[in-house]
């Protein structure tokens, strides 16, 4: 299977998204798929400006000139696309969603009727799934219902299946191994089984997506860390500038 895989972090390797993508990516590696790791943070991708230009203009071509034409011939000999991205105020990042804007040059401008929806044709082919892999600073995976619903309906635009999630919430608790090994390591090695599951079945089993979500440590414990945490920031802040 040919799998471009999307960070849309803008902190990239550093980032929480990329803990939890790493041994994703490892999962589908090891089964002999191969994988595009794309992180945007690095191409130069504008913001689509609404002139209609690659609907009737120029079919097809973007009145930008960036890396997202170069990226979009990556994405078409792809058989699925997943995209990573954490929560940014109950939505995607700016990253993901400019991205995602761009890919209207897919669309044919005509409308057509699929199910009982009017959507547009597709210019050309789109992978034929799409997969989420989340995370959230906030515990419960109830912080991911407004992309869940996004990323549903964007599989629907694109004629592709909506594959399914693997959601972290709680994410830094992920880094909490010296205190936590054996919590952490279930977790890590559920995110890495689900690379597998996918790559093999072309989705993920309920299990294995709770088993990546469980708690590692007491949601009291979760705010009580988060806080000194960024009172210590802060208190670094203040010294910097005396």
């Amino acid at each position: 299977m040919n799998i471009i895989v999307i960070n849309a972090a803008p902190r990239m390797e550093t980032g929480n998204t990329q803990v939890i993508l790493l041994p994703f990516v490892d999962g589908l590696r090891s089964t002999g798929a191969q994988v595009d790791l794309v992180f945007l943070n690095r191409l130069k991708i504008e913001r689509c400006c609404g002139c209609f230009t690659c609907y009737a203009k120029t079919p097809g071509k973007c009145v930008h000139t960036d890396d997202i034409p170069e990226l979009m011939e990556r994405i078409r000999v792809s058989e699925a696309l997943v995209l990573a991205t954490p929560v940014y105020i109950d939505g995607m990042t700016a990253l993901a969603k400019t991205f995602i804007d761009r890919l209207v040059t897919f669309m044919d401008p005509h409308f057509i009727e699929v199910d009982g929806e009017v959507r547009h044709p597709l210019r050309w082919e789109f992978p034929n799934k799409i997969f989420l892999v989340s995370v959230c600073g906030f515990p419960g995976v109830e912080n991911f219902d407004p992309l869940l619903l996004y990323m549903k309906r964007m599989a629907k635009n694109f004629h592709a299946t909506f594959a399914g999630t693997l959601l972290r919430p709680a994410t830094f608790s992920v880094l909490m191994g010296r205190k936590y090994p054996d919590q952490v390591q279930a977790v890590l090695d559920a995110v890495r089984a689900a690379g597998v599951e996918f790559a093999c079945d072309g989705g993920v089993s309920r299990s294995t997506i709770e088993a990546a979500a469980a708690d590692i440590c007491s949601m009291r414990e979760l705010v009580d860390t988060a806080n000194a945490y960024w009172d210590r920031e802060l208190q670094k802040s203040k010294k910097s500038h005396l």
